[in-house]
Protein backbone atom coordinates (compact mmCIF):
# COMPACT_ATOMS: atom_id res chain seq x y z
CA UNK A 1 0.00 0.00 0.00
CA UNK A 2 1.40 3.01 -0.95
CA UNK A 3 2.29 6.03 1.77
CA UNK A 4 -0.06 9.33 1.71
CA UNK A 5 3.17 11.16 0.92
CA UNK A 6 3.69 9.01 -2.43
CA UNK A 7 0.04 8.93 -3.32
CA UNK A 8 0.05 13.01 -3.09
CA UNK A 9 3.09 13.10 -5.28
CA UNK A 10 1.52 10.95 -7.74
CA UNK A 11 -1.54 13.60 -8.36
CA UNK A 12 0.46 16.73 -8.30
CA UNK A 13 3.09 14.60 -11.12
CA UNK A 14 -0.66 14.39 -12.80
CA UNK A 15 -1.52 18.18 -12.61
CA UNK A 16 1.32 19.63 -12.30
CA UNK A 17 4.72 20.22 -14.18
CA UNK A 18 8.13 21.43 -12.67
CA UNK A 19 9.83 23.99 -14.37
CA UNK A 20 13.05 24.95 -12.16
CA UNK A 21 13.85 25.98 -8.88
CA UNK A 22 12.35 27.97 -6.46
CA UNK A 23 14.66 31.53 -5.98
CA UNK A 24 14.10 32.04 -2.84
CA UNK A 25 14.51 28.08 -0.63
CA UNK A 26 15.42 26.41 -3.85
CA UNK A 27 12.62 23.33 -4.19
CA UNK A 28 11.16 22.89 -6.96
CA UNK A 29 8.80 24.75 -8.64
CA UNK A 30 5.65 23.40 -10.08
CA UNK A 31 3.01 24.45 -13.21
CA UNK A 32 -0.49 23.12 -13.78
CA UNK A 33 0.07 21.15 -16.91
CA UNK A 34 -3.33 22.32 -18.22
CA UNK A 35 -3.41 25.93 -20.50
CA UNK A 36 -6.07 27.96 -20.77
CA UNK A 37 -8.26 27.57 -23.77
CA UNK A 38 -6.18 30.16 -24.94
CA UNK A 39 -3.43 28.84 -24.79
CA UNK A 40 -1.56 30.72 -22.14
CA UNK A 41 -0.49 29.01 -18.50
CA UNK A 42 -3.12 29.15 -16.21
CA UNK A 43 -0.54 31.08 -13.98
CA UNK A 44 2.96 31.32 -12.92
CA UNK A 45 5.18 29.00 -11.30
CA UNK A 46 4.69 27.95 -7.64
CA UNK A 47 6.94 26.76 -4.53
CA UNK A 48 4.63 24.17 -2.54
CA UNK A 49 7.49 24.42 0.17
CA UNK A 50 7.60 28.68 0.99
CA UNK A 51 5.28 29.57 -0.96
CA UNK A 52 7.11 31.80 -3.70
CA UNK A 53 4.83 32.66 -6.35
CA UNK A 54 6.34 33.60 -10.00
CA UNK A 55 2.89 35.09 -10.85
CA UNK A 56 2.62 37.51 -7.80
CA UNK A 57 6.46 38.42 -8.72
CA UNK A 58 5.60 39.23 -12.43
CA UNK A 59 2.37 40.87 -11.16
CA UNK A 60 4.54 43.04 -8.80
CA UNK A 61 7.15 43.89 -11.68
CA UNK A 62 4.14 45.23 -13.68
CA UNK A 63 2.85 47.14 -10.90
CA UNK A 64 5.83 48.98 -9.97
CA UNK A 65 6.73 49.33 -14.12
CA UNK A 66 2.94 51.17 -14.45
CA UNK A 67 3.93 53.17 -11.15
CA UNK A 68 6.63 54.76 -12.37
CA UNK A 69 5.71 55.13 -16.07
CA UNK A 70 2.56 56.89 -14.01
CA UNK A 71 5.02 59.31 -12.07
CA UNK A 72 7.18 60.14 -15.44
CA UNK A 73 4.07 60.85 -17.01
CA UNK A 74 2.77 63.27 -14.53
CA UNK A 75 5.81 65.14 -13.59
CA UNK A 76 6.43 65.55 -17.23
CA UNK A 77 3.40 66.75 -17.67
CA UNK A 78 3.54 69.20 -14.53
CA UNK A 79 7.01 70.31 -16.01
CA UNK A 80 5.73 71.10 -19.54
CA UNK A 81 2.26 72.51 -19.27
CA UNK A 82 2.97 74.72 -15.43
CA UNK A 83 6.01 76.12 -16.48
CA UNK A 84 6.52 79.57 -18.20
CA UNK A 85 8.71 79.40 -21.01
CA UNK A 86 7.74 81.22 -24.47
CA UNK A 87 10.57 79.22 -26.35
CA UNK A 88 9.94 75.71 -26.39
CA UNK A 89 13.05 74.84 -28.35
CA UNK A 90 14.61 75.69 -24.69
CA UNK A 91 13.13 71.95 -23.44
CA UNK A 92 15.74 70.24 -25.52
CA UNK A 93 18.95 71.22 -23.93
CA UNK A 94 21.19 69.22 -21.87
CA UNK A 95 24.14 68.78 -20.05
CA UNK A 96 26.00 67.06 -22.79
CA UNK A 97 25.22 69.45 -25.27
CA UNK A 98 26.71 72.15 -22.88
CA UNK A 99 29.22 73.65 -25.09
CA UNK A 100 32.41 74.21 -22.96
CA UNK A 101 34.93 76.72 -24.71
CA UNK A 102 37.01 78.32 -21.53
CA UNK A 103 37.71 77.83 -17.64
CA UNK A 104 34.83 79.82 -17.22
CA UNK A 105 32.78 77.75 -18.98
CA UNK A 106 34.07 74.16 -17.36
CA UNK A 107 33.82 75.67 -14.36
CA UNK A 108 29.94 76.77 -14.55
CA UNK A 109 29.40 72.91 -16.27
CA UNK A 110 30.96 71.60 -13.24
CA UNK A 111 28.87 73.70 -10.42
CA UNK A 112 25.65 73.03 -12.25
CA UNK A 113 26.70 68.89 -11.97
CA UNK A 114 27.22 69.92 -8.62
CA UNK A 115 24.25 71.10 -7.90
CA UNK A 116 21.76 68.37 -9.56
CA UNK A 117 23.97 66.26 -6.49
CA UNK A 118 22.64 68.49 -3.99
CA UNK A 119 18.95 68.80 -5.57
CA UNK A 120 18.76 65.55 -5.69
CA UNK A 121 19.80 65.07 -2.00
CA UNK A 122 16.65 67.58 -1.35
CA UNK A 123 19.41 70.25 0.06
CA UNK A 124 18.08 73.93 -0.04
CA UNK A 125 20.54 75.41 -2.26
CA UNK A 126 20.20 78.57 -4.56
CA UNK A 127 22.13 78.42 -7.69
CA UNK A 128 22.55 81.91 -9.51
CA UNK A 129 23.94 82.57 -13.32
CA UNK A 130 24.75 85.80 -14.26
CA UNK A 131 26.58 86.88 -17.68
CA UNK A 132 25.60 88.70 -21.09
CA UNK A 133 22.81 86.88 -23.34
CA UNK A 134 23.75 83.66 -24.90
CA UNK A 135 26.72 82.42 -22.55
CA UNK A 136 24.78 79.42 -21.79
CA UNK A 137 22.99 80.55 -18.72
CA UNK A 138 19.62 79.66 -19.90
CA UNK A 139 20.88 76.35 -21.38
CA UNK A 140 22.34 75.47 -18.13
CA UNK A 141 19.34 76.04 -15.61
CA UNK A 142 17.32 74.19 -18.03
CA UNK A 143 19.87 70.71 -17.99
CA UNK A 144 19.72 70.80 -14.26
CA UNK A 145 15.83 70.81 -14.21
CA UNK A 146 15.78 67.86 -17.16
CA UNK A 147 19.38 66.07 -14.75
CA UNK A 148 16.96 66.40 -11.72
CA UNK A 149 14.13 64.99 -13.43
CA UNK A 150 15.58 62.04 -14.74
CA UNK A 151 17.79 61.32 -11.91
CA UNK A 152 15.17 61.11 -9.29
CA UNK A 153 13.04 58.90 -11.60
CA UNK A 154 10.74 61.90 -12.10
CA UNK A 155 9.77 61.85 -8.52
CA UNK A 156 10.70 65.98 -8.30
CA UNK A 157 8.09 68.61 -9.60
CA UNK A 158 10.34 70.81 -11.52
CA UNK A 159 8.93 74.29 -12.66
CA UNK A 160 10.43 76.53 -14.85
CA UNK A 161 9.60 80.63 -15.12
CA UNK A 162 10.87 82.70 -17.29
CA UNK A 163 10.47 86.32 -15.53
CA UNK A 164 9.96 88.44 -18.14
CA UNK A 165 7.18 85.94 -19.74
CA UNK A 166 5.24 85.93 -16.56
CA UNK A 167 4.84 89.97 -15.99
CA UNK A 168 4.03 89.73 -19.44
CA UNK A 169 1.30 87.15 -18.61
CA UNK A 170 0.30 89.10 -15.91
CA UNK A 171 0.40 92.69 -17.45
CA UNK A 172 -2.10 91.29 -20.09
CA UNK A 173 -4.73 90.53 -17.39
CA UNK A 174 -4.24 93.82 -15.59
CA UNK A 175 -7.62 94.97 -16.58
CA UNK A 176 -8.77 91.57 -15.37
CA UNK A 177 -8.40 91.23 -11.82
CA UNK A 178 -9.89 88.07 -10.83
CA UNK A 179 -7.55 86.62 -14.04
CA UNK A 180 -5.01 88.23 -12.54
CA UNK A 181 -5.40 86.87 -9.02
CA UNK A 182 -6.31 83.93 -10.60
CA UNK A 183 -3.00 83.55 -12.17
CA UNK A 184 -0.68 85.01 -9.12
CA UNK A 185 -2.70 82.37 -6.97
CA UNK A 186 -2.11 79.54 -9.02
CA UNK A 187 1.68 80.22 -9.37
CA UNK A 188 2.55 81.38 -6.28
CA UNK A 189 1.02 77.87 -4.72
CA UNK A 190 3.48 75.90 -6.91
CA UNK A 191 6.15 78.05 -6.65
CA UNK A 192 5.44 77.00 -2.84
CA UNK A 193 5.31 73.29 -3.30
CA UNK A 194 7.61 72.81 -6.34
CA UNK A 195 10.68 70.31 -5.37
CA UNK A 196 13.20 72.70 -7.73
CA UNK A 197 11.89 75.84 -9.58
CA UNK A 198 14.36 77.89 -12.19
CA UNK A 199 13.33 82.00 -12.15
CA UNK A 200 15.01 82.94 -15.52
CA UNK A 201 16.34 85.71 -17.30
CA UNK A 202 15.88 88.16 -14.36
CA UNK A 203 16.69 91.90 -15.70
CA UNK A 204 15.56 91.45 -18.85
CA UNK A 205 12.37 93.00 -18.46
CA UNK A 206 14.20 96.12 -18.34
CA UNK A 207 15.26 96.58 -21.32
CA UNK A 208 18.71 98.16 -22.30
CA UNK A 209 19.11 100.37 -19.50
CA UNK A 210 20.67 97.63 -16.67
CA UNK A 211 20.58 99.84 -13.66
CA UNK A 212 17.36 101.87 -13.74
CA UNK A 213 15.32 101.93 -10.97
CA UNK A 214 12.61 98.36 -11.09
CA UNK A 215 9.08 99.76 -11.06
CA UNK A 216 7.49 98.74 -8.04
CA UNK A 217 5.37 95.78 -9.68
CA UNK A 218 8.02 94.20 -10.69
CA UNK A 219 9.54 94.52 -7.31
CA UNK A 220 6.37 93.40 -5.48
CA UNK A 221 6.24 90.35 -8.08
CA UNK A 222 9.37 89.30 -8.00
CA UNK A 223 9.99 89.50 -4.20
CA UNK A 224 6.82 87.44 -4.09
CA UNK A 225 8.64 84.88 -5.73
CA UNK A 226 12.09 84.85 -4.11
CA UNK A 227 9.63 85.01 -0.91
CA UNK A 228 7.97 82.20 -1.91
CA UNK A 229 11.42 79.95 -2.47
CA UNK A 230 13.19 80.78 1.03
CA UNK A 231 14.97 77.70 2.02
CA UNK A 232 14.22 76.14 -1.19
CA UNK A 233 16.07 74.72 -3.99
CA UNK A 234 15.81 77.07 -6.92
CA UNK A 235 18.14 78.72 -9.75
CA UNK A 236 18.34 82.21 -10.69
CA UNK A 237 19.85 83.13 -13.94
CA UNK A 238 20.62 87.41 -14.91
CA UNK A 239 22.25 89.91 -17.41
CA UNK A 240 22.64 91.16 -14.42
CA UNK A 241 26.00 91.91 -12.47
CA UNK A 242 25.20 91.58 -8.41
CA UNK A 243 25.82 95.77 -8.18
CA UNK A 244 23.30 95.96 -11.13
CA UNK A 245 21.10 93.52 -9.45
CA UNK A 246 21.27 95.61 -6.01
CA UNK A 247 20.89 99.13 -8.14
CA UNK A 248 17.72 97.80 -10.06
CA UNK A 249 15.73 96.00 -7.23
CA UNK A 250 17.14 96.86 -3.88
CA UNK A 251 19.44 94.98 -1.33
CA UNK A 252 16.29 93.04 0.22
CA UNK A 253 15.94 91.27 -3.27
CA UNK A 254 19.88 90.50 -4.01
CA UNK A 255 20.16 88.96 -0.71
CA UNK A 256 16.79 86.60 -1.67
CA UNK A 257 18.58 85.86 -4.70
CA UNK A 258 21.66 84.93 -2.99
CA UNK A 259 20.55 82.67 0.00
CA UNK A 260 22.02 79.52 0.21
CA UNK A 261 24.15 80.23 -2.80
CA UNK A 262 27.57 79.93 -1.27
CA UNK A 263 29.69 78.32 -3.63
CA UNK A 264 26.91 78.42 -6.30
CA UNK A 265 27.45 81.41 -7.70
CA UNK A 266 28.66 81.59 -11.37
CA UNK A 267 29.36 84.67 -13.40
CA UNK A 268 29.95 84.74 -17.13
CA UNK A 269 32.18 87.58 -18.10
CA UNK A 270 34.16 86.17 -20.42
CA UNK A 271 32.14 83.41 -22.35
CA UNK A 272 31.68 84.92 -25.95
CA UNK A 273 27.88 84.90 -27.10
CA UNK A 274 27.32 81.00 -28.50
CA UNK A 275 24.93 81.89 -30.64
CA UNK A 276 27.33 83.34 -32.81
CA UNK A 277 29.49 80.25 -32.60
CA UNK A 278 27.61 77.51 -33.21
CA UNK A 279 23.49 78.48 -32.66
CA UNK A 280 23.55 76.39 -29.16
CA UNK A 281 21.47 79.23 -27.48
CA UNK A 282 21.53 81.56 -24.38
Amino acid sequence: MESLGQAMKNIIDKVFITVGSCPDCGAEMYQWREKLSSGEDRCGPTCMICGHKELKRKQDYDTRVMYNESLKKRALNYFKHSSIVPDKTLFEKRLKGYMVTDQETKNALEIAKRAVNEFILGKPVHVVFTGKSGTGKSHLAMSIAWDVLERSNYDKDVLYVNYRELLDQLRFAMNDKEAQRQIQGALMAELKTADLVIIDDIGAELGGNKTSDSSRYNNDTLTGLLEARQNMATVVTTNLTAKELQEAYGERILSRILQNSKGFVVSMKATKDKRLISGIGA
